[in-house]
């Protein structure tokens, strides 16, 4: 058998059946282990043909993951969440890749949610019992990739798939409970773990518990400013901060700069700082910062290591650079972004108003200055 797929799951009756069926014909096998439901999750699992386990609740989604592993028995693994889809995919290509023997482990294109940029993330390993995750929340394969590399070498490769997630659409709060938890449990055993403490601060702020998120937001951003090689996600700190900041009418321009400075591909950091130069009223430094984000993004030079609104590439700049011209009372050039902005968002009715005010404003210019007969 060559090629599984392992998922753990709990109450998931809303997404598993669209998942299994994105999987089917590329995966031999579908492991599905079951850490509890109590609606329809398993009687899904079974209806598509998956192998349905059951297995104990830990409060450590390392442990359900490595057991679902443990159970698999392709040569290779393919690890998804309920509420995620493959697209679709060339499967007869895909899986002779599998074959190379150089190979240890592929990454996928992972869409986090719907309405975002794709970045890296590998889903897709050998199956070798030295190849297992660690960690209670946010669960990291990459300590068994690194193991299994160490004794045995192998390369790591950059597959076709592609995969999007769903479940952040829907409400979180039963999430939020779940995670709570077993982030303050995480953070004991791994104080320095850049992503728990953002998910963390995020937690707090859904929660309205404000101060406990500047704190987590505060400590996390001490950790990364330590970091002597500092990685894509070391700029997510910053980001929330500076939110943090922004919500509670907060001077964000200091630590903007330094974000920028330690994070210079950082999209969303370039268009901050633009919203924060036009929101003081200095329009034409705003106008080049959004003039930036574009030509980067039409570019591709940028950071893809992060996922990114896929509107911040083109339409948010875009409705931006046309506020900031239209403050300056440059109508012509305000009413030519804000149909530009249409052009991509064409349902957008706040856009089509303020490029027919644009029309009538810069008219009524003209007018006032034509010459008297």
């Amino acid at each position: 058998m060559l090629f599984s797929a392992a998922l753990i799951v709990r109450n998931e009756e809303k997404f598993l059946e669209s998942c299994l069926l994105s999987i089917r014909g590329l995966v031999d096998e579908i492991i599905v282990v079951d850490t509890g439901s109590t609606d329809r999750t398993q009687a899904i699992a079974l209806e598509q043909g998956a192998k349905l386990h059951e297995f104990k609740w830990k409060h450590d989604f390392a442990a359900a993951r490595n057991h679902a592993l443990d159970l698999a028995r392709g040569k290779w693994i393919l690890y998804i969440d309920a509420d995620e889809r493959v697209h679709s995919v060339d499967v007869a290509r895909f899986r002779e890749r599998l074959l190379d023997p150089a190979f240890v482990a592929h990454s996928v294109q992972l869409h986090p949610r719907l309405g975002s940029t794709a970045y890296p993330e590998l889903r897709i390993f050998r199956n070798d019992p030295r190849i297992r995750f660690s960690g209670r929340i946010h669960e990291n394969i990459w300590p068994g990739i690194n193991r299994y590399r160490s004794q045995r070498g192998g390369r790591i490769g950059t597959s076709e798939l592609v995969l999007s997630h769903e479940g952040y659409e829907c409400d979180q709060y039963y999430k939020h409970r779940r995670n709570l938890p077993l982030l303050r449990m995480a953070l004991k055993e791994d104080p320095d773990r850049v992503f728990s403490w953002c998910h963390l601060a995020n937690i707090y702020t859904a929660f309205g518990k404000e101060r406990q998120g500047k704190k987590a937001w505060k400590r996390v951003l001490d950790i990364v400013r330590k970091n002597k090689n500092p990685r894509s996600e070391d700029s997510l700190p910053f980001i929330g901060m500076i939110r943090w900041k922004l919500r509670h009418n907060q001077n964000a321009l200091a630590l903007i700069n330094e974000a920028i400075r330690r994070f210079p591909a950082n999209l969303q950091l370039h268009w901050l700082h633009g919203k924060i130069l036009m929101d003081a009223g200095h329009f034409k430094e705003a106008i080049g910062v959004f003039e930036h984000v574009l030509s980067s993004a039409k570019s591709g030079q940028y950071d893809h290591a992060i996922a990114y609104d896929k509107r911040l590439l083109d339409v948010f700049p875009l409705s931006e650079l046309a506020t900031c011209y239209f403050k300056l009372q440059d109508y012509g050039k305000s009413g030519l972004y804000f149909e530009q902005a249409l052009q991509i968002d064409p349902s957008n009715l706040e856009y089509r108003v303020k490029r027919a005010l644009c029309s009538k404003l810069e008219n009524s210019i003209e007018i006032k200055h034509e010459p008297e007969p």
